[in-house]
């Protein structure tokens, strides 16, 4: 061959030691030192994960998996729920779309609403008072042009709306004999108190329950649709409970036949996530309030 690189490669006898590298090559002594290293690491790295998953969690970490598998339960669960509602069909939905308020629905609304207005005024609660006038004037107007789910939807969050600014606008102490005043104890307000669309809402505790879901929704929202859903039960809300705030969401679906089977699946769901919560039962009321999350140490 004419060329050093045509011999080197022509395995020749004579041209090159073959027990010597190849330029640029590792050696044989090299290059099992350096898979014995890749080999100790891969088995090293093994061993960790293996430790971290065999060894004993503590409860703080066994709480927060339990957590998020109940979530991911419940978010499947409500996953079924609304393929099961979209593959049937909905007379109650049908019926509560229909018509408007009847003339004397509003009459009761406005004539109920300036008297609690006009009691707030007397005592120089001057914010609360336009508050209420705004919460009537708006609950009609979802009335006036009803959408299907708004029992769950639009007007449980218009009610956190009010119990909202109210907390705000009242001392503490006051918060909560007004919040059973005005949500209960008058039973004026159409689809809180009555059922004026049809729909079957608010019905006793011992009722079909309609399996209602809720994703990532305010637990003051809940508490709200729960009250439109059952006449002899109040879910009432603390004054300290922060209803806008992210850490108050949760997802539940309010599992059971009947709608007192719902109520206890909302009242451990709430524990579950830490809430406080206060029950009671009185004159064959079922009442539930509903207070902020502890303040971990």
């Amino acid at each position: 061959m004419s060329s050093k690189e045509e011999r080197y490669y022509s395995g020749a006898p004579g041209e090159r030691d073959p027990s010597r590298p190849l330029p640029g090559e590792m050696s044989a002594a090299k290059r099992q030192l350096f898979l014995s290293i890749i080999a100790a690491v891969i088995l090293l790295g093994v061993g960790v994960v293996l430790g971290l998953m065999m060894s004993p969690a503590s409860p703080r970490e066994l709480e927060v998996k339990v957590a998020q598998l109940t979530h991911e339960l419940e978010a499947r669960d409500m996953k079924i729920l609304e393929l099961q509602r979209g593959a049937q069909v909905q007379p109650v939905a049908t019926t509560s779309v229909k018509g408007k308020l009847k003339p004397v629905d509003r009459k009761r609304h406005e004539t109920m609403g300036k008297r609690y207005a006009d009691t707030l005024r007397a005592v120089k609660a001057q914010q609360a008072a336009e508050l209420v006038e705004w919460f009537v004037k708006r609950w009609n107007e979802l009335l006036d042009n009803p959408e299907p789910d708004d029992r769950v939807g639009r007007r449980a969050a218009v009610l956190v709306q009010l119990a909202t600014g109210m907390s705000r606008n009242l001392h503490p102490g006051d918060f909560a004999p007004w919040q059973a005043e005005f949500l209960f104890n008058n039973k004026w307000l159409a689809e809180l108190h009555l059922d004026v669309d049809g729909d079957g809402f608010p019905r006793k505790r011992s009722g079909a329950n309609p399996r209602d879901g809720f994703a990532a929704t305010s637990v003051c929202q809940i508490a709200m649709a729960l009250n439109q859903t059952v006449s002899d039960a109040e879910v009432l809300v603390a004054p300290d409970l922060s209803c806008e705030a992210p850490e108050n969401k949760m997802s539940v679906v309010l599992l059971g036949a009947s709608l007192d089977d719902a109520l206890n699946e909302f009242v451990r769901a709430v524990k579950r996530e830490g809430f406080g919560v206060v029950e009671n039962t009185k004159k064959g009321v079922r009442l539930i309030l509903v207070g902020k999350k502890p303040i971990e140490p």
